[in-house]
């Protein structure tokens, strides 16, 4: 006859997975392993009865309702235990804390770093309008023509101006001509002496010294009529290409129109404007990291230049950055550029998600002995995941990243 055995052996593959599961949970294991031991005792006493039976019944017409029976007993006896192992490792009926990211301060480097998109733009860059109206009967460049400075670039209708120099022209002639008769007149006044009388010779000199004015006047009038004449023919204000050409020949010009935007490509830069929250740390001579669209590589350069206001639309404050090495790239090409405002050593920073701001107040929650604590802070407000706290926080103080669904004294676990 089969006697049941009660001395332990090594652990079932039963108890080994429910152990393992258990974990560090020292204490638990000592009761669960006490609960494990019963119901595999429990288990093994009804393996045996099913095992008797089982052979029993081969001789009896009942035999399969039995074993249907006994199959049904032991699953009910694993569905009890295992609900206590449940109830004893889980605790159900208690409050868990609530997991939450969390971090340990210790200071690093940190860059706070403006991130701006902006343009291509050349560094000189002019437009060019008519100083007059007329029509423009030749077009003599167009874009990206490389010109230097002086080129016509169109020439307009100039019959009338022309016709002004000519009259201007012809005065002038004859002013002189008049002048030289004067001069005449004095010079032979002179060479009689005392023959002539005195009355003659004043009269040729007043004579020639109006002939004199008179040639002067009309000298500064055909030059005022040349210098209207040369308006009419458009030239290259310097040395560069032609960005845009907006004059075909025929059109009539005013001197409100663009004709055309003339660029030197020699010294190229980038144009941008920063957000006024942050303008006030912009100046003069920062780095900058510049990543033109459909580059991989980064370029160096420096802030040049920083608008001395900000444009009240816009609420922008206007830079313009240069490449440290020249560049060969499109006028107009979109450039990712990083501008890097400072740069620390040694900095305490956080997430920005664990920075709750209320009003003029800034907080935090920190992790002590298990609950969220709430830490006024101060912090240098930046577009960054991350931002320098300058009070409130001590190296070593665990920060709960994420505070948007922290309640004070909550009870929390870090993960």
């Amino acid at each position: 006859m089969h006697t049941s055995q009660t001395d332990q052996g090594p652990p079932s593959f039963l108890e080994s997975t429910i152990a393992t599961a258990l974990g560090p949970r020292h204490v638990q294991q000592l009761q669960f392993r006490n609960l494990i031991q019963s119901g595999l005792a429990i288990v093994q006493h009804f393996v045996y009865r099913l095992r008797h039976r089982m052979a029993s019944s081969a001789r009896k017409q009942k035999g399969s309702r039995m074993r249907r029976l006994s199959a049904w007993k032991i699953l009910l006896v694993l569905a009890l235990f295992g609900a206590g192992a449940f109830a004893i490792l889980e605790r159900p009926w208690e409050a868990k804390p609530k997991s939450v990211a969390a971090e340990v301060l210790a200071p690093g480097p940190y860059t706070q770093v403006l991130a701006v998109n902006g343009r291509v733009a050349a560094r000189e860059s002019v437009p060019v309008r008519s100083s007059v109206s007329g029509q423009a009967i030749e077009v003599l460049a167009g874009e990206g023509d490389m010109i230097n400075a002086g080129n016509v670039l169109v020439q307009l209708d100039a019959t009338q101006p022309k016709s002004v120099v000519d009259q201007a022209q012809a005065a002038l002639d004859a002013g002189i001509v008049r002048q030289a008769q004067a001069q005449a007149t004095v010079d032979r006044a002179v060479a009689l002496g005392e023959n002539a009388p005195r009355s003659t010779r004043e009269d040729a000199e007043l004579a020639l010294a109006g002939a004199t004015n008179e040639v002067a006047r009309l000298q500064a009038a055909l030059d005022q009529a040349k210098s209207q004449l040369d308006q009419y023919t458009i030239r290259a204000p310097l040395e560069g290409v032609i960005l845009t050409r907006t004059v075909d020949r025929g059109q009539i010009v005013d001197p409100q129109a663009e004709l055309f935007r003339v660029a030197d490509l020699s010294e190229l830069l980038v144009e941008t404007d920063v957000d006024e929250l942050y303008s006030s740390r912009i100046k003069a001579g920062l780095e900058a990291l510049l990543k033109p669209v459909g580059h991989s590589v980064s370029r160096l350069g420096n802030v040049v230049f920083a608008a001395p206001s900000v444009d009240p639309a816009t609420g922008g404050r206007a830079i313009k950055i240069a490449f440290a090495e020249p560049a060969d790239l499109p006028v107009g090409l979109t450039v990712n550029a990083n501008i890097i405002v400072s740069e620390e050593t040694e900095a305490l920073t956080v997430p920005r998600g664990a920075i709750v701001t209320e009003g003029a107040d800034s907080h935090v929650f920190v992790l002590e002995n298990g609950v969220a604590v709430r830490r006024p802070v101060e912090f240098s407000d930046w577009p960054a995941d991350r931002v320098i706290v300058t009070e409130g926080l001590n190296e070593g103080d665990v920060v709960i990243s994420d505070s948007s669904a922290i309640a004070e004294r909550q009870s929390v676990v870090a993960e």
